[in-house]
């Protein structure tokens, strides 16, 4: 049996002990300088401009939870307009992730728009007749596959978001991954709207954290309700450092991820219990569909793991099909020490 610090992984995946993870930390970190204090110092202030100009942005505020940095930005277009409502799709962040917070705490109703598989449409989204503050967009919509509107659809949406008088609004916790599958820069898209939100642990592996970027007046004012939420912390800078590594070390290779993803997926596609989505897939991640009983899907992952050192997936979802089940192939930096060939050929095997 191979051992398990052997196996390779297909979905992106860290690797490194906490004490390496915060070793690498510490190497990059500045010789000189002083600490950060409630957000306010020059290795806070440097991400934050750095953030601002990579989404061309008059500013940026940097904080240790992405739920805070977006329903901030919400709740300051709401009290500016003095509309509560906020349009966002079904799956999205905001609605399925949050214990529903954008109402308990901060006093806003989400008018759920479009269907569950798909991102909502220009039409599905002028069929909200009520004055809303606010139309939120997720890029990508994971929970639906990691898809994303067509670019046209994406622009239509955004314009009629503002002829309403509503802010255009981007959740882009996966927007650096998104740029490539585009084929636009990250300033161009969010060129689009009036905020945007971006995360710094998934693709770009940061311990946590997350920017909201936009006019100075609204991140100003956004920054007290993020102070409110209590994420704002005495100290960031371990979050920080590690949020500057990835946009130094991963940021660059997202145009690379996207293509092998969709290299993967052409490679799975005619596999017969096989299907992605999106496909072709719009940023790094997909979701693969798996045919089959789950207990022997699992099985058979574990026996192939032992076989050839090879984890396909970890995590095996189930779908409401009952002979169904998914898991979310992300394509980081291990991913690409893979050959495609390898890769098709051990679905194949588990099929």
């Amino acid at each position: 049996m191979i051992e398990t610090a052997q196996k390779r992984y297909l979905s992106n995946k860290r690797t490194a002990t906490p004490k390496q993870a915060l070793q690498a930390l510490a190497d990059a970190a500045p010789d000189e300088g002083t600490f950060d204090l409630y957000g306010a110092g020059a290795v806070i202030e440097e991400l934050e401009h750095d953030v601002a100009a990579l989404l061309g942005k008059e500013a940026a505020v940097f904080c240790t939870s992405g739920k805070a940095a977006q329903l901030s930005a919400l709740r300051v277009h709401a009290e500016r307009r003095g509309r509560y409502v906020v349009a966002a799709h079904p799956r999205s962040h905001i609605v399925e992730d949050e214990n529903d917070a954008i109402g308990t705490l901060y006093g806003l109703r989400v008018a759920r728009t479009g269907s569950l598989f798909e991102p909502f449409t220009l039409a599905e989204l002028q069929a909200v007749h009520e004055p809303l503050a606010a139309v939120v967009v997720e890029l990508p919509l994971r929970r639906a596959g990691f898809r994303v509107p067509l670019w046209d659809e994406l622009v239509a949406i955004a314009d009629h978001a503002r002829s309403t008088g509503a802010a255009f609004h981007l959740d882009g916790a996966r927007l650096w991954e998104t740029a490539p599958g585009y084929g636009r820069s990250l300033s161009e898209i969010a060129a689009l709207a009036d905020t945007v939100y971006v995360s710094f642990y998934k693709g770009l592996g940061g311990l946590a954290g997350a920017a909201l970027a936009g006019d100075a007046p609204t991140i100003a004012a956004a920054r007290t309700w993020i102070g409110r939420a209590g994420a704002t912390l005495f100290r960031m800078y371990p979050y920080v450092l590690a949020a500057r590594e990835g946009l130094r070390t991963e940021l660059p290779r997202m145009p690379e991820y996207h293509a092998r993803a969709v290299e993967i997926a052409a490679a799975l596609r005619d596999i017969p219990g096989i299907a992605v989505s999106a496909d072709p897939p719009a940023s790094n991640a997909f979701a693969v569909y798996l045919d089959g009983d789950r207990e022997a899907l699992l099985a058979a992952r574990d026996a192939l793991a032992d076989a050839r050192g090879l984890v396909l997936f970890q995590n095996l979802a189930p779908t409401p099909h009952p002979r169904v089940c998914f898991f979310e192939l992300n394509v980081g930096a291990n991913t690409m020490e893979l050959d495609v060939n390898e890769i098709r050929e051990a679905f194949a095997a588990c099929r």
